[in-house]
């Protein structure tokens, strides 16, 4: 079928929200002319903890996992739901989440597509939201041609933001925690937005796709306290266990809207892979198992910490989990390149960039241009 028109309004805020692709298609552009550039925003990459994560998934055959001639339907793997409600509930502590509120599926972007149409058949054509909006998202929020209206003139770092919200109901989409630099969106700011869908019982899309990040360990999310019965909410083991070569993830949606979010999945996207489903299974029984994604956490957080330490990044955004952070590195500009925050809908911080603590040409990019006082050696970075 043909796609709404995505032509650019002046009578609300959607070239801002475009400027994020713009910025995007930017950095596309220079990657491809200056291929040795190193691209130190880079979404990939490596960790010592995939073998012992899988477990016999890092070394079984694919004709071991199930019939190969038959559809793996995630959906409707009623174990894996139940699963995933007892995660909330037993591990991080969100009593409101029960198996009939969970839809898995193969990948968050998939849902991002599945929450906005969901939302368009529906009769809904104006979203509100809270920069940052990942950019599939932003893609698919032009495609389909929504009114777009921006209530807060910044990304939420530390402190807080004015908020504008609306008067009357509406959707509003917010990305929680801020995930390129590693931080929550404000206490405030949350709390803020609650009391809005309270007083006017409008709906609230998460994307919390890299929630349950964090560096102290992975506990209750503030954005659980919005009103289970108006909220959509993302999440996905993929990212937090950061094997991005497997495809789970799943929404949390209201009990009345499940079947029928389940069935316009379904429709839109298909059958999971075999191998995906298996794979759900053990991430959800890894994050729920002795210290979960948390040695993972640690090894970001303790990769960042000597960069900082070491002079890589003489001045960042301090995150508190997740595995990227935005800072300025201390390297030539033009031997790196980055997603600023142009790409992130947000102003200032000049020379600041998303940095993939994962990714061993970002770190090794980094840690070459600090040697260590002997002149000959870089600095250990691990």
């Amino acid at each position: 079928m043909s796609l709404p028109s995505s032509s650019p309004h002046t009578s609300d805020d959607r070239d801002l929200l475009y400027s994020e692709l713009a910025a995007h298609d930017r950095l596309g552009e220079v990657l491809e002319k200056e291929p040795e550039r190193t691209f130190v925003s880079d979404w990939n990459g490596e960790h010592p903890f995939a073998r012992s994560f899988l477990g016999e998934l890092a070394d079984v055959p694919v004709g071991a996992l199930g019939a190969l001639g038959t559809y793996s339907h995630m959906d409707e793997d009623t174990e894996l739901a139940a699963a995933v409600a007892d995660l909330h509930v037993r591990r991080y502590g969100e009593p409101s989440v029960t198996a009939r509120r969970c839809v898995p599926g193969a990948g968050a972007t998939s849902f991002l597509t599945t929450l906005l149409l969901y939302q368009f058949l529906d009769g809904v054509r104006e979203l509100a939201y809270l920069p940052p909006v990942y950019y599939n998202a932003g893609w698919w929020i032009r495609r389909l041609g929504f009114t777009v209206h921006r209530v807060a003139p910044d990304v939420d770092f530390v402190e807080d933001v004015p908020l504008r919200l609306p008067t009357g109901r509406c959707l509003l989409w917010l990305t929680d925690p801020v995930w390129f630099a590693g931080v929550p969106v404000g206490r405030a700011t949350l709390d803020a937005i609650k009391d809005w869908q309270c007083r006017t019982g409008s709906t609230v899309i998460v994307d919390g796709t890299f929630q349950y990040m964090g560096w102290d360990g992975a506990g209750p999310e503030a954005t659980e306290w919005l009103d289970p019965d108006l909220t959509f909410r993302l999440v996905c083991p993929t990212k937090t266990l950061a094997l991005h070569g497997f495809r789970f993830a799943y929404a949390l949606v209201p009990e009345r809207c499940a079947t029928a979010f389940a069935e316009l999945h379904g429709r839109l996207h298909g059958a999971a892979g075999l191998a995906d489903r298996r794979f759900a299974h053990r991430a959800v029984a890894v994050l729920g198992a002795g210290d979960g994604a948390l040695p993972l956490m640690r090894f970001a957080e303790a990769r960042y910490r000597r960069l900082r330490a070491g002079g890589a990044l003489p001045d960042a955004v301090e995150p508190v989990g997740g595995y990227f952070v935005f800072g300025r590195p201390a390297v030539a500009a033009h031997r790196i390149a980055g997603m600023d925050i142009a790409c992130f809908g947000g102003s200032g911080h000049p020379g600041f960039v998303r940095v993939n603590l994962l990714n061993p040409s970002a770190v090794e990019c980094l840690s070459a241009a600090i040697r260590s006082r002997d002149g000959k050696r870089p600095l250990d970075y691990g």
